[in-house]
């Protein structure tokens, strides 16, 4: 009986970290499948914080006034983009586009998600365009 749990116990054990093994794999891989990199940059900045990584740019600023343009390179056909932004001063524009259409522009404070297709996924950029803003913004992709 005693070494019937114990073997019982070791067999839950080993399920429960392989569990955790296949859930880390599957998050690392899913964060693997984008790549954000600097095409443009012209801008004044104050307290700039870049936390951008994997499937999420993350900025913010106590003062931004210029323009920063990001790639967005997928090896996934379609995925969603999460917008969060929040403007605390000063304007800011945020334009994510291809180079056939713009897929997602708005100014100020937002909270929405957009669905890239197939057909729109070549080329992504996000642009945001700040007027001494003060603010931050996240937008993740999944």
């Amino acid at each position: 009986m005693k070494q019937t749990k114990k073997i019982l116990i070791g067999c839950i054990l080993v399920c429960l970290i392989c569990s955790i093994g296949v859930y880390e794999y599957i998050n690392i891989n899913q964060k693997n499948n984008f790549k954000i990199t600097q095409v443009d940059w012209d801008a004044n900045t104050k307290n700039w914080t870049d936390n951008t990584k994997n499937n999420m740019y993350d900025i913010k600023f106590q003062i931004f006034d210029g323009t920063d343009c990001k790639k967005i390179t997928s090896s996934k056909s379609t995925y969603a983009m999460k917008i969060d932004s929040t403007v605390d001063n000063g304007d800011l524009k945020i334009k994510i586009y291809n180079d056939k259409k713009v897929l997602f522009e708005e100014n100020g404070t937002t909270n929405k998600t957009i669905t890239v297709s197939n057909d729109d996924s070549k080329n992504i950029r996000i642009e945001i365009t700040g007027k001494k803003a003060k603010g931050h913004i996240k937008v993740k992709l999944t």
